[in-house]
Parts: structure tokens; C-alpha cells; sequence
């Protein structure tokens, strides 16, 4: 008897199994993984060099050359950029490394959905023709701050002196930037389904694959009170060093906060079983 098999439930499936075996230890996660198909070559040298600045790596002493082996470490609990292959004793890159401050042909090589879809209606639904849409390739990096560009557009602020409180934003600049980052940075990125961002005229809709770690409590993460647990654990480090994002566990709840004090509204989070979305509502007042 033939058996219809849903390939992207499997994969969702495979991922999470694999999620778990890493939590015991008996594989690394992926984020640390080496990537086998890499060398030294496919790192985009200028993109490292400009961040290790930004975070401050390169100014006691350190060259960028140090970091360029399988010993010297960015932070203490992440490893190294590199990796040793078993087979010839050569250096590849760990996935972290690739995606992070990888080539673009490099990274779409290994990870061909590993890029965000931004889509822009004018209306409510996707039913318009006109829609914008922009395809963010690169590293993941790079990704987050194109993406923070395009939507803060969209926080635009009204002026209305006849308001009480004049100056209306549409929707809060640091709630955009903190859903952006989370969808990016804690994405299942075995699963090939790229991040997703719909702007309609009253919501912006942010969907990232991959459902919530197991560990995470489903109440507690829709109440911003979830204890933080990481799928990419060095992603997560170089967004926060970066000021791309807040501490560790600070995401959800300044979303959550700052949507209500500045714009009065909630955000909606919808968890399924291959994906986390958030909805944020536009400020009434300013739409």
C-alpha cells in the first residue's frame, strides 16, 4: 500500500530529533557543526575583519589571522571559526562561521534557503498585484540589517496636533529590530524554508522556520517569561556584541513591551509545528 509522505513534516521531524540527540551530547549542534565543504577561501575576509572590530576582538593585541585556525575562540563557549577534517587534517568552517561571515555563493551552496523574503502590500491581504519584494542574501548578518532598513520605513511617524500625544509611531523601531533578529538567529536552518517578513497596511508579519526549541515553554514564551534556551547559541552571542539584540531572554519580552507602552497594541505568536510566527499590530492611531 503506497503512503503519502509529507517530506517538510520529515524534515521538521529529522531536525528536531537531531535538536535533541545534540542537547545530550551526542552530536554538536549545529550551529558548531563543521562544515566539511568549506576551506579558509570561502570566508568573506572584509565581513569578519569589520565585525571582529564592531565587537571589540581586535583591539588588544589579537590580528585577525589569529582567530583564522581551529584553536583561538571568539568568546569562551563558542569554538573556534574553524575545524579540523578528519580525513586530511585540513581546516573547514563550522556552520556558525559560514553563516555568519560566510561568502554569499558559499552559504547558498550549503544552506540555499538560508536567506530572508521580504514581501510589501499596500493592503490588508495579499490579494494586491503591486506587492514589493525583496530576496536578502548574504550572511545572516547582513540579512538582519537589511531587513532592519526595509522595515523601519514602515515605523514611520505621524505628526497630529490635534492628538494629545502628537507624534504617533506606526510601529516601534526596537520591536521591529528584536522580532527580525530572533527569526534570523534562532531559525532551524535544516530546514529549507527561507525567514519570511509581509508587511500589510495594518500588520507586519514575521515567520521563521523551525518551531520553538524543545525546551521552551509554550505559555511562558507567548508571555515573554520563557527561560532562554538557544538553537544557535553563537548566533545569539555575536547579534548581542554586535547591538543588533538584546541580552540573552530579553527578546520576546521587549517586543512584548515595547508594542504595548509605545504603540498600545499586543503581539500575536503563532506557534506550529514547522514554524514560529509573530504578528505585530500597527498603531491605530497612526494607520
Amino acid at each position: 500500500m503506497a503512503h503519502n509522505i509529507d517530506l517538510k513534516e520529515l524534515s521538521q521531524r529529522e531536525s528536531e530529533m537531531v535538536e535533541w540527540i545534540g542537547v545530550k551530547q551526542e552530536i554538536e549542534p549545529f550551529d558548531k557543526r563543521p562544515n566539511t565543504n568549506t576551506c579558509e577561501a570561502d570566508m568573506d575576509l572584509l565581513l569578519f575583519r569589520d565585525c571582529m572590530n564592531a565587537m571589540g576582538h581586535l583591539q588588544h593585541g589579537k590580528q585577525l589571522e589569529d582567530y583564522l585556525t581551529d584553536k583561538d575562540r571568539i568568546a569562551e563557549f563558542i569554538p573556534p571559526l574553524f575545524a579540523k577534517i578528519p580525513l586530511d587534517g585540513g581546516l573547514c568552517l563550522r556552520n556558525f562561521a559560514l553563516l555568519a561571515f560566510g561568502k554569499w555563493e558559499s552559504i547558498s551552496l550549503s544552506f540555499p534557503e538560508a536567506h530572508t523574503v521580504v514581501s510589501v502590500y499596500n493592503g490588508v491581504d495579499r490579494s494586491e498585484d503591486t506587492a514589493k519584494r525583496y530576496i536578502l542574501t548574504g550572511s545572516v548578518i547582513e540579512q538582519a540589517k537589511k531587513a532592519i532598513d526595509l522595515l523601519v520605513v514602515q515605523a514611520y511617524t505621524i505628526f497630529d496636533k490635534t492628538n494629545a500625544n502628537p507624534n504617533q509611531e506606526k510601529y516601534p523601531k526596537r520591536a521591529l529590530q528584536e522580532a527580525i533578529v530572533n527569526a534570523i538567529v534562532h531559525r532551524d536552518y535544516q530546514i529549507c524554508d527561507p525567514v519570511r517578513i509581509t508587511v500589510f497596511s495594518d500588520r507586519i508579519e514575521i515567520r521563521s522556520p523551525g518551531t520553538l526549541h524543545w525546551a521552551v515553554d509554550r505559555e511562558k514564551f507567548i508571555n515573554g517569561k520563557a527561560n532562554p534556551k538557544w538553537r544557535n547559541q553563537s548566533f545569539a552571542y555575536l547579534f548581542n556584541k554586535l547591538q543588533l539584540a538584546q541580552a540573552e531572554g530579553q527578546g520576546i519580552p521587549t517586543i512584548i513591551r515595547t508594542m504595548r507602552e509605545e504603540g498600545g497594541q499586543t503581539p500575536v505568536f503563532e506557534i506550529e509545528e514547522e514554524s514560529v510566527t509573530v504578528t505585530l499590530p500597527a498603531n491605530i492611531e497612526a494607520v
